[in-house]
């Protein structure tokens, strides 16, 4: 019996091998060696589950390939398991290559090798120069005009604004890494990236939230692990410190048994109180179920509410941004 399983797993392993070289083989050329960029039109190549996927990547990779201070970023889009890359940094600089806006391109070739789909883009040169020009001046004038008005915000609002500026900025790092191929507009806008990460640190070390103590225990300590992740100190004693938020939490349940399922809505309303003032506030709604209890239903709800700050974020919950 054992001589039957071995010999059937061989033939098994062979024909995933031959399967694979087959598939390797037909991976089309212009993707294995892609075209050049040259001064009419950028390139780029990617793959993916759907055309949409496969076009998105294709583009991101073109873009990626003026960033000549970046080393290998088309390769390193496409690698997505190099051990040697730094994973972090190879995130932020993906998602801000994907906040470019490509409106005039087309695809060039497309082939469908087994489940994937690979694509070719070509990008007017001088038309995709100009619109990133553009946006990066529209950049620097959202970058100024939030640096005109923080010196009268309190101390939430000035960290909301130098999360904005670090955004921006790192926006248009991107855009002049593509287009200014002497960098020679890119120290300035390090300096300033720098800063707002300086000013995060510091006011990170000093803005403080405290709980009220009538607060729903539950919801308060999803809300304290959220702060914690941003490294925001969370304060044991009530003060009147300018620094310190006091953040009251009230919520009302409500649960029903549907059909054999025990489903609860859960509303959540968030105060953040400053030298005696509400700064900032918001409500939301979360739901959850179980077959088993009203407690599971309940502990439901407030998963949801965990899967609702990883989406949007803590301090958009909480009612800050």
């Amino acid at each position: 019996m054992r001589k039957y399983f071995a010999f059937f797993s061989l033939i098994f392993l062979l024909n995933a091998c031959v399967n694979q070289v087959n598939t390797s083989n037909q991976i089309p050329q212009w993707y294995i060696k892609p075209l050049s960029n040259n001064g009419e039109n950028l390139y780029g190549v990617a793959e993916g589950y759907s055309l949409e996927e496969a076009t998105k990547a294709a583009l991101a990779d073109a873009a990626a390939r003026l960033m000549v201070t970046i080393s290998s970023q088309s390769t390193l889009l496409r690698e997505e398991n190099q051990a040697s890359v730094n994973e972090e940094m190879r995130q932020q600089i993906k998602q801000n290559i994907e906040k470019i806006d490509f409106t005039n391109y087309q695809v060039s070739n497309s082939q469908q090798v087994g489940s994937k789909i690979y694509v070719e883009v070509k990008i007017p040169r001088q038309t995709f120069i100009i619109a990133q020009k553009e946006k990066l001046s529209f950049l620097e004038k959202q970058i100024s005009d939030l640096n005109n008005n923080i010196s009268g915000q309190n101390i939430i609002q000035k960290r909301n604004t130098w999360l904005k500026i670090a955004d921006l900025q790192e926006q248009a790092i991107i855009l002049t890494k593509m287009i200014d191929l002497e960098n020679n507009s890119l120290k300035p806008k390090m300096m300033m990236l720098a800063k707002a990460q300086n000013e995060l640190n510091s006011l990170n070390q000093n803005v403080e939230f405290y709980f009220e103590i009538n607060s729903a225990p539950s919801i308060a300590n999803v809300i304290k692990n959220a702060l914690n992740k941003e490294k925001i100190q969370i304060a044991k004693s009530a003060s009147n410190s300018p620094s310190q938020i006091k953040i009251n939490i009230s919520d009302k349940s409500s649960t029903a048994n549907i059909y054999g399922s025990y489903i609860t809505k859960l509303r959540i309303t968030f105060e953040n109180i400053a030298q005696g003032k509400i700064i900032a506030s918001n409500e939301i709604e979360v739901s959850g179920s179980s077959v088993i209890s009203e407690k599971e239903s309940y502990l439901s709800a407030i998963s949801s509410l965990k899967e609702k700050i990883n989406d949007e974020g803590i301090l958009k919950i909480i009612g800050i941004i």
